[in-house]
């Protein structure tokens, strides 16, 4: 793992650091720690998926976090941010960046410990990817890449992030099978299932994805589709809380 520190006080880096290392250690993992005490250096010098985490501290000299959090966001939309901050003020601003996590200072190790889990939860499900062949080619697209598949006629339709749709003559089964054990996809409807990480609306008999793509639901299992929806974000809610 890379691990990134943003944070002007040495002393806190210097607290969260020897956690971080104990935790590789315990873990059996190879860990690699950057601190920075400026945001803007640290921004920089940033590429995406250079670091596995950045643990961003919100007060800074004058400069705040979640701005430089924003302008990372901009750059790597994947990036697992992680708030380290003395105050719950500013909570709300790191959840609309979609924060990974928001840290009250100073972060004790049964916390770091958790949140690492929760880190290496997340890398380990994020690399899986869904294998599929599109003529004589063959593809891997991310599950956390895409944003819902669907069969029509002979062909199942593959939507990633990017609105961008792939083809293949994959059976949808096929296809369910890859993707179930995957907590974040349901299946909505026969021929049908999405990435609940993409709905920005469910009710009334239709789901929308990524905003644009409306697709209609079950009614017989209406009731238990938008428990099972509500479930999802409830528990990523209290995640990112706790």
């Amino acid at each position: 793992m890379n691990i990134a520190i943003v944070d002007d006080n040495n002393s806190d880096i210097e607290q969260l650091s020897p956690i971080l290392q104990d935790y590789a250690s315990l873990n059996l993992t190879d860990i690699s720690i950057d601190p920075y005490n400026d945001p803007e250096e640290f921004i920089s010098s940033y590429a995406p998926f250079r670091y596995t985490a950045i643990f961003m501290d919100i007060y800074m000299n004058g400069k705040n976090g979640i701005d430089a959090a924003g302008k990372i966001r901009e750059m790597d939309p994947n990036a697992l941010i992680i708030f380290l901050t003395t105050s719950e003020d500013h909570m709300p601003s790191a959840f609309s960046l979609h924060a990974f996590d928001y840290v009250i200072k100073p972060a004790n190790k049964d916390r770091i410990f958790r949140l690492m889990d929760d880190i290496t939860h997340q890398v380990t499900r994020d690399g899986k990817c869904f294998t599929f062949h599109d003529g004589k080619s063959e593809y891997r697209i991310r599950f956390s890449d895409i944003m819902g598949i669907r069969s029509n006629g002979h062909y199942l339709h593959i939507t990633d992030k990017d609105m961008n749709e792939h083809k293949s003559r994959m059976n949808f089964g096929d296809a369910e099978e890859q993707l179930r054990e995957d907590g974040r996809f349901l299946l909505i409807n026969r021929g049908t299932m999405v990435n609940m990480d993409y709905i920005t609306d469910f009710g009334n008999g239709i789901c929308v994805v990524g905003g644009m793509i409306h697709l209609p639901y079950n009614v017989k299992k209406r009731k238990d589709l938008e428990q099972t929806y509500r479930n999802y974000m409830f528990a990523k809610i209290r995640s990112k809380i706790h």
